[in-house]
């Protein structure tokens, strides 16, 4: 979601009258509650359009919004129908480099379709979608926005730290690309027996075990500052601006701090950078793109398991590569160490 605010951006510099909604899950709605280019949030649920009844419903909810011009930026078959049914003239969307068949019969529903070319960036493809409608912008910058109360949360939290602040994000909505609670510990180890650095742990709080275990396999406690179950995701990005670094595999709290212009390590996994990567000029990307299986993981494809069964891409990038990028990373900007 995050990748996809330069649309919100430029769609209300073209259009600063129009009223946009943006359709999303209840799961994220926080990220947006704070953005000025939007107007209106609808949470609705993958569950709530499932069926017949469901796309009733969803192309209901769309008609009665009146809208001029619908874009799909999550290309599926429900929305591809709404969006007809619910009466909307100028219906956008992407034609993913991995879709299938039912998709394609169900694309002919939309006015406008931009194909997604394997190597160009998903959000260069939205721009590109976006001159159909008059928008003409090569501005991929991500935005993210804060609560008003998120900086006295933030503080209370970290307090009063003068030296280096790493974050560690402790796990990933996708399994696949987690590091693993021995991973993750082996780093903060490293990090707090040779630099002079604090420990801030990232997460949600459905991580709140793994945290836990990180901190029972980890020495120096007090260095280590556990916020999981702390922070709403609306708060959250005052904590991630107080970072000096930001360690994550290719999550969503990642594409925050790279949002926020904070520095960070982005453990890639199987994820494909050329669909979608970090853009920040201090962001690392450790990726084993040598291994034939790398990358398997695409925007418009993502497996939540690995098929063959080892992992390869997470498994051979060990804590100390890890921890060296973090030791080069904080001697190129004049930490003492």
């Amino acid at each position: 979601l995050i990748c996809s605010t330069p649309v919100f951006r430029e769609a209300r510099k073209k259009y600063p009258d129009a009223h946009i909604s943006v359709i999303a899950n209840p799961v994220t709605k926080e990220l947006l509650e704070y953005n000025p280019n939007i107007n209106e949030i609808i949470t609705v649920k993958k569950t709530d359009y499932k069926g017949l009844s469901g796309k009733l419903k969803l192309s209901g909810l769309i008609r009665k919004g009146k809208y001029d011009i619908g874009i799909c930026l999550n290309p599926n078959i429900p929305f591809a129908i709404a969006l007809f049914w619910g009466l909307v003239p100028i219906r956008l969307s992407v034609m993913p480099d991995f879709s299938g068949f039912t998709f394609k019969l169900a694309s002919v529903f939309f006015t406008h379709l931009e194909k997604h070319a394997s190597g160009r960036m998903v959000i260069e493809t939205y721009m590109q979608m976006l001159k159909a409608i008059g928008i003409s912008s090569n501005d991929i910058s991500k935005e993210v926005y804060k609560s008003k109360n998120a900086d006295a949360k933030a503080e209370q939290i970290i307090g009063k730290i003068d030296k280096p602040l790493i974050g560690i994000a402790v796990s990933s909505g996708n399994k696949l690309k987690e590091l693993g609670v021995d991973k993750i510990a082996g780093i903060v180890n490293m990090i707090l027996d040779d630099i002079d650095a604090d420990i801030v742990l990232v997460g949600s709080e459905h991580e709140i075990k793994t945290a836990d275990a990180v901190l029972q396999a980890v020495g120096k406690k007090d260095r280590i500052i556990n916020t999981l179950g702390k922070l709403h995701l609306k708060e959250l990005p005052a904590l991630i601006e107080r970072l000096s670094l930001f360690i994550g595999v290719d999550t969503g709290i990642t594409y925050m701090a790279d949002a926020l212009s904070i520095p960070l390590i982005n453990i890639a996994g199987p994820s494909d950078m050329k669909d979608q990567r970090p853009t920040g000029k201090s962001a690392v990307i450790i990726q084993k793109s040598d291994l034939p299986c790398v990358p398997c993981s695409h925007t418009f494809k993502s497996p939540y398991y690995c098929k063959i069964n080892t992992r390869g891409c997470i498994e051979s990038i060990e804590a100390e590569d890890i921890f060296n990028r973090v030791k080069e990373f904080l001697l190129s900007q004049k930490y003492n160490l």
